[in-house]
């Protein structure tokens, strides 16, 4: 199905930016100052890419479909664990967002704490999330969902990745993953 391909792909550039946000705590705990810009970054690459690109395609596309047509399983899935999940993702950015506030306002070891805390507390919470995603939720849709259902999955996706590609929202977020990828390889 088009759709579990594209969030798959998005997947892809998700775990792409964990892997340079785990380089960037690796530094700060090596003695590197804290580059609070290319934190900033990445919470927006979190929240603009990760969160109202790909989840809102999970969350407005394919979970109320898989909740509608397959019920029972699917809805425990999905509401005790990937929307969970995605929760505990914007909490963690939210968190970061203000550890990175006080480390500019008090550039303190604590605040410093604070930072790894919540940028590997997001890492740890998306790169677990992906893999169920990946190896047990969209298999599940790609196997029981109704062909009218992916068919019409798809349509949305392919209607809605237009309209981020015209509005550049998918290069302006790679550009930024690209960015912070060669810096800290």
């Amino acid at each position: 199905m088009y759709t579990t391909e594209i969030l798959e792909k998005n997947h892809k550039n998700i775990m792409r930016m964990t892997a340079v946000v785990k380089k960037m705590c690796v530094g700060i705990i090596e003695g590197k100052e804290v580059d609070v810009e290319d934190f900033v970054a990445f919470c927006d690459f979190a929240s603009s890419y990760g969160d109202q690109y790909h989840h809102m395609k999970e969350e407005n596309f394919l979970f109320p479909e898989m909740i509608a047509k397959l019920k029972g399983h699917a809805e425990m899935m999905i509401e005790k664990g990937m929307l969970v999940d995605h929760n505990l993702g914007r909490a963690h950015i939210m968190s970061l967002r203000n550890a990175l506030n006080d480390y500019q306002k008090e550039p303190t070891s604590y605040n410093k704490l604070l930072i790894l805390t919540q940028a590997m507390g997001y890492v740890d919470v998306l790169e677990s999330h992906i893999l169920k995603e990946n190896n047990v939720l969209f298999p599940y849709a790609n196997k029981d969902l109704p062909e009218s259902s992916q068919t019409m999955l798809d349509e949305m996706t392919k209607s809605f990745e237009k309209r981020m590609e015209d509005q550049g929202v998918i290069k302006k977020y790679l550009y930024i993953l690209e960015k912070l990828e060669n810096k800290y390889q």
